[in-house]
């Protein structure tokens, strides 16, 4: 097979390798985040619970000092009783006291219902503690499985960078131009030809540029798609892994030649 002919085979196959590799690293970042936003979500609800606890105490505080107030009030007005002289006046007590009453009972309410949040949020506080646990611990585990992914996969992408740049040196720069000319208008600058067809574009070649194609002596370019076509002859073994990825590739119209 022509030199240059196999370095692109190469090149491509390791161009693969670099964009999976980076598109795996990608992936680790996004994982970790979710697991943290999972954990980040657990530690704000046993924040809220416990904002909860504090409030009701605060209010239940509040409403007490308040009841007491007007048990006070309500006191010094029955005080009065025994000073009333007219029928008038001691409507208009009565009338008083049975107000202060009511806000007595409306306060007494008041406690008992935020006595009732006040218990209902101490008792989910073991719960919310635990899940805060649970997540954290669930976080630091996969953070450091992940890690550990991610620091193989750098020194994987970071070996087959250094093999892509041996290639690439290897190359003439005609034929890296074009390479990088065609992968970057399809994708993909090398594709296997097979049964007369280019497995790059899925198009049937002239019988003369198969044949020349089947050759690999140089550098021919599919007249669809100009993909460089290379030949894998039935006694060579599997396929490299470069025409792998073309022979996946959809069918596509392009220019002619």
């Amino acid at each position: 097979m022509y030199d240059q002919l196999e370095k692109l085979i190469r090149l491509q196959g390791l161009d693969t390798e670099v964009a999976r590799l980076g598109q795996k690293l990608g992936e680790i970042e996004p994982q970790i985040e979710e697991t943290r936003i999972h954990l980040a979500a657990a530690e704000r609800a046993l924040e809220e619970g416990k904002a909860l606890v504090e409030t009701t105490r605060k209010q239940r505080r509040a409403a007490e000092k308040e009841l007491e107030a007007q048990v006070d009030k309500r006191r010094k007005f029955q005080e009065q009783q025994s000073k009333v002289k007219t029928n008038k006046e001691y409507q208009a007590l009565m009338h008083e006291l049975e107000a202060l009453k009511g806000e007595e009972t409306a306060a007494e309410d008041r406690i008992l219902a935020l006595m009732e949040v006040q218990a209902e949020a101490e008792r989910v506080l073991p719960a919310l503690t635990a899940e805060v646990a649970r997540e954290k611990a669930e976080f630091q585990e996969k953070e450091k499985v992940l890690r550990v992914v991610e620091t193989q996969l750098r020194g994987e992408l970071g070996a087959a960078e250094r093999a892509r740049e041996g290639v690439v040196d290897s190359l003439e720069p005609a034929t890296l131009q074009t390479y990088q000319r065609v992968q970057k208008l399809r994708g993909s600058a090398v594709a296997e030809a097979r049964d007369e067809f280019c497995l790059g574009c899925r198009t049937k070649l002239p019988p003369q540029q198969f044949m020349e194609a089947m050759s690999n002596s140089k550098l021919k370019a599919c007249p669809h798609c100009h993909r460089i076509l290379f030949y894998v002859r039935p006694e060579s073994g599997p396929v490299p892994a470069a025409s792998a990825g073309a022979a996946e590739a959809p069918a596509e119209a392009g220019p002619t030649a």
